[in-house]
Order: structure tokens, then C-alpha cells, then sequence
């Protein structure tokens, strides 16, 4: 009764309590209401436990990553879906060699072990190498193409040799090229000295690779003259070494499209007469001298007790040059006749083999195509000499030339 008595008896109070709640419940609807509306104009801190529906909805907001993959398992992470170019070649660079480890370097061009520690710009890698362990290893593996100042080998070494040889100088009258020569004492009674030339036949205009060689013209190893000029020389079909007409790269000699014939008399010394491994054919050599044949490449291995080719004959990139003869694996241009007016060409086997033209047609075992469109050819590798090796006549090899006797 009291407390009856006690809530009328104050009417007043009652009624500012009841106001005071509404007010209160007023202005928290508001504050509410105004944090609500703040949140259009800025998202709350995402879930951690809440993955994929605040990344997507952070995503949509940016230009740069509105095209999501639609797939709900690629929208966990836009950065994962879509990373940006560079952080793309970083994570990937790293993860290779992280997973790979010790095969990385099977991807590399390899090397002997004469080379190790050599530092050679490698036309595969597109980069300059250092030879490591068996491979030619980038320097740097974001490097890019060295200018061409620093693109080429040193070739300043490429007459001197352990044995210290003395060279010779002969010039070539219809160009004015100046070429180094070496002799050699064979102690024969019929022949006591026989001269070379020390580095590849470099006569004629350059042409690109796969243009129709004519007279007086050359291909250069990847269509560059440095190569030709830096004592690679330059790189001749088989009709063109021999200076016959072109017909003779697809027929056999002596025959109607191919109506030539070696002079087998021309050695003054009866002994070489009539011996096709002995011939003298001039060739596109200049006057007093001719192809070197394939006696000759038998007789400048003289004294070679391994026959290990490269590294008696070889110089600079491939040997010690212990024979004086500065042999260069210059490669070929090797030619691929297609049914269209252009054929397929490739630059290759540069820095593996020297590969140079003799006189004849080759006669071996080659089923998948006649006899008559392949050369005589010597090939010398890292460990070994091929005197009795063949080419298709249509690519493009080196040639030496030796002085007549």
C-alpha cells in the first residue's frame, strides 16, 4: 500500500523516468543508425575466419583485379589468382631452384673440362657464360644480350701456340686479304715441307644464310661478318669450294648436269699423280694453291699420338693449339631443301665441330638421299678427327687451303 501510495503520490518522477528512457533509447537509435551509415564508405577490418567473402569484396572495389576467376577456390587470395608480372618471374625463378636443385643446370649447354673457368658469350643462352662443372652457367641470370663490344670471343691468342710455331704470310691478290700460313717438315724424300693455310678460307661478299650462292660470295656463321673476319672464315657450299657450277650440288660429277673432272696430273711429283686422295684442285682457292684434300688433313695430324682432334689442332676456344694449325670450331650453315621457293636453314654445331670440304663426292652409307647431292667432308670434334665423314653439298662449310707442290 505504500509503494501503491508512493507511485501516485508522484506522478512527476514517473513521468521524467519514462522520458528519460525514451530519450536515452532515441539517441542510441541514432548513434546506431550513424554507425551503420558510415559503413558504406568504409568496410570493417575483414574476418581472418571469413576468407572468401571479404577478399572478393575487396577485390571488386579495384580496377586492377576486377577479373576474378569465378571458380570460389581462386578468389581466396586475388594476389595468388593474379600477381603482378615481376613478382610472377621472381616467385617462379626461386621456386625452380628450390625445387630443382642439383639438375637445374641440365637445361644449360655443356662443356668440356678444358674450358672450366672460361668466360664465353653462348649464342644458346643468349648470354655470357662462365664453363661450371660441365655447363656453360650464365653470369648473371637476369642478364640480357651483351652488346656487340662484349659479345664476341678474344681471339688475340689465336696464333699462339705452346710449341711456339713460326707463321708465314701470304696475300691474297684478288682481295688483299692477308693470311697466316704454317709449314711443316715431313723429312719425305719426294716432299721435305708441306704449307698451309693457319686459318679458314675468308673469300667473297657475304649473303644471308639460304640466299642462292654465285661467284665470289660467302655466308658468315649466324649471318654476322665478325665471325667471318676473325679467323672462322667463311662458310661455302660444295659446288662453290670447288668452283663448279651450282647443278653440282644435286649431281654427281661427271654427269650431264654436272659435266666436270678433277685433273689428277696436275702434282709435279709423279708419286701423287693419278691418286684422288692426292688431288690438287683449285677450287676457289687463289692461284698457286688448292683444297686442301684429304691426305693433307692426315699429314697435318702428324706426330698426334692420342688423335684427340680438337685438342692438337685446336686454338683459343677448343685447345691448346699444340700443332700451330689454329683450328676453329666454326660450325655450319646446314640446309634443308623445302617445296617452297625459300629453303629451311639453321646456323649450328658452332664451338662442337670443324667441319671443312675435300675434293670428291661421298660415297658412303647415306639411304635417304642419293650419293650424288653429298661431299667429302672432315670433321673434327673435341676427341677425334673423321677423315672419311659427308655433307649435303647444299650446306654451308669451311675450307683451308694449301699451297701447291
Amino acid at each position: 500500500m505504500k509503494i501503491f501510495t508512493n507511485v501516485i503520490a508522484s506522478p512527476v518522477r514517473a513521468k521524467q523516468s519514462i522520458f528519460g528512457r525514451l530519450v536515452f533509447a532515441l539517441v542510441f537509435a541514432c548513434i546506431f543508425i550513424a554507425c551503420g551509415d558510415e559503413s558504406g564508405s568504409s568496410a570493417p577490418a575483414p574476418d581472418p575466419a571469413d576468407g572468401s567473402s571479404s577478399s572478393v569484396a575487396l577485390s571488386s572495389r579495384s580496377s586492377s583485379s576486377v577479373k576474378l576467376d569465378s571458380n570460389s577456390s581462386q578468389k581466396k587470395s586475388s594476389s595468388s589468382v593474379q600477381p603482378n608480372s615481376s613478382e610472377g618471374k621472381t616467385v617462379s625463378s626461386s621456386s625452380n631452384n628450390g625445387q630443382n636443385g642439383s639438375s637445374s643446370s641440365s637445361r644449360y649447354k655443356t662443356c668440356t673440362s678444358e674450358k672450366e673457368g672460361v668466360e664465353a658469350y653462348i649464342s644458346q643462352e643468349q648470354s655470357w657464360c662462365i664453363c661450371t662443372d660441365g655447363f656453360w652457367i650464365p653470369v648473371s641470370s637476369s642478364s640480357t644480350e651483351p652488346s656487340s663490344s662484349s659479345k664476341y670471343y678474344d681471339m688475340s691468342r689465336l696464333f699462339v701456340s705452346e710449341n711456339d710455331y713460326s707463321y708465314g704470310e701470304f696475300t691474297d691478290p684478288r682481295d688483299g686479304q692477308v693470311y697466316k700460313t704454317i709449314s711443316y717438315e715431313l723429312g719425305y724424300e719426294i716432299l721435305d715441307s708441306i704449307t698451309y693455310f693457319a686459318q679458314n678460307l675468308n673469300y667473297g661478299k657475304m649473303i644471308p644464310g639460304g640466299t642462292q650462292m654465285t661467284d665470289s660470295t660467302k655466308f658468315c656463321y649466324d649471318d654476322d661478318p665478325w665471325y667471318c673476319d676473325n679467323g672462322f672464315g667463311g662458310l661455302y657450299t660444295w659446288a662453290a669450294v670447288m668452283n663448279f657450277p651450282a647443278a653440282c650440288d644435286s649431281f654427281a660429277i661427271g654427269s650431264a648436269k654436272c659435266p666436270v673432272e678433277y685433273d689428277l696430273m696436275k702434282s709435279k711429283i709423279p708419286y701423287f699423280q693419278n691418286k684422288f686422295n692426292y688431288v690438287m684442285h683449285q677450287g676457289i682457292c687463289p692461284e698457286g694453291w688448292h683444297v686442301m684434300n684429304e691426305e693433307e688433313w692426315a699429314m697435318v695430324m702428324k706426330g698426334s699420338g692420342s688423335r684427340d682432334g680438337a685438342s692438337y689442332l685446336g686454338a683459343v676456344l677448343w685447345g691448346s693449339n699444340q700443332r700451330g694449325f689454329s683450328l676453329l670450331p666454326a660450325g655450319m650453315l646446314r640446309t634443308q631443301r623445302t617445296n617452297t621457293p625459300e629453303n629451311y636453314v639453321m646456323y649450328t654445331d658452332f664451338d662442337e665441330y670443324a667441319i671443312h670440304w675435300i675434293p670428291g663426292d661421298y660415297h658412303g652409307s647415306l639411304e635417304r638421299d642419293s650419293t650424288a647431292s653429298y661431299g667429302n667432308a672432315v670433321t673434327v670434334a673435341s676427341d677425334r678427327m673423321d677423315r672419311s665423314a659427308g655433307s649435303k653439298k647444299i650446306d654451308g662449310l669451311s675450307i683451308r687451303c694449301t699451297k701447291d707442290y
